[in-house]
């Protein structure tokens, strides 16, 4: 697939590359509950059109792709805006965060149709590039096809699928659109400390609560 998409990004063919920004996205940073401006993480950026409209609403963002010929068309295209595009595979936290500036602080990580391309052995990568980068209370958006019975073209991801990649550190918030999801990070589960550990009347530590859902915001609840 990085060959195709190297070819189609040279031709100048991103039938995916649409105007405007989707409408979960713009729920997100426009509705009744926006979220305020922070650091926001393109992954699968493309040509820019999500990154340029989120720095555009006032996020600090970084935006990054496999491919460089998408990054370099991002780059000439948006060249203002407070924005760092970046050649990376979304599946390596390392790359995509070199300089652990995005770790634990990201407020905002936003997947428009990378995930659902990414080989089935390598989506684990995806997850932990996500949850490492995630700040508390983070939003994640996430629009991904089903699978697909064809030769070419994205694998495609089951919601079902998705949400098993998060478990654990994740909560589905309700579903945006038929191919728009959105996730809340969930609050860590502390660990005991050194000198409860084998201590038998020390109390149990209980999982993380997951809160009520009005707690967090849900895009899915705002109006398109």
């Amino acid at each position: 697939m990085r060959r195709t998409y190297r070819t189609l990004y040279r031709l100048g063919i991103v039938p995916w590359d649409q105007p405007g920004a989707p409408a979960p996205l713009v729920d997100l940073l426009e509705g009744p509950a926006a979220l305020p401006p922070a650091q926001a993480l393109d992954l699968g950026c493309g040509t820019g059109r999500q990154a340029h409209y989120l720095a555009a609403h006032g996020w600090s963002v970084t935006a990054v792709d496999y491919t460089p010929e998408a990054i370099t068309a991002a780059r000439r295209d948006h060249a203002h805006g407070d924005v760092v595009w970046r050649v990376a595979d979304v599946t390596e936290p390392g790359a995509v965060d070199p300089d652990g500036r995005l770790a634990g602080a990201t407020s905002l990580l936003l997947d428009n149709g990378c995930l659902h391309g990414v080989p089935v052995g390598r989506r684990t990568g995806w997850a932990a590039t996500v949850s490492t980068l995630a700040a508390p209370g983070a939003v994640l958006l996430v629009r991904a096809e089903q699978h697909r019975r064809r030769a070419i073209g994205p694998r495609g991801i089951d919601e079902s699928e998705i949400t098993a990649l998060l478990a654990h550190r994740w909560r589905p918030l309700v579903t945006v659109e038929p191919t728009w999801f959105s996730y809340a990070l969930l609050p860590a589960t502390p660990l005991p400390s050194q000198d409860t550990v084998g201590d038998p009347t020390a109390p149990a530590v209980e999982p993380a609560d997951r809160g009520d859902p009005g707690d967090l915001v849900d895009p899915g609840e705002m109006e398109g």
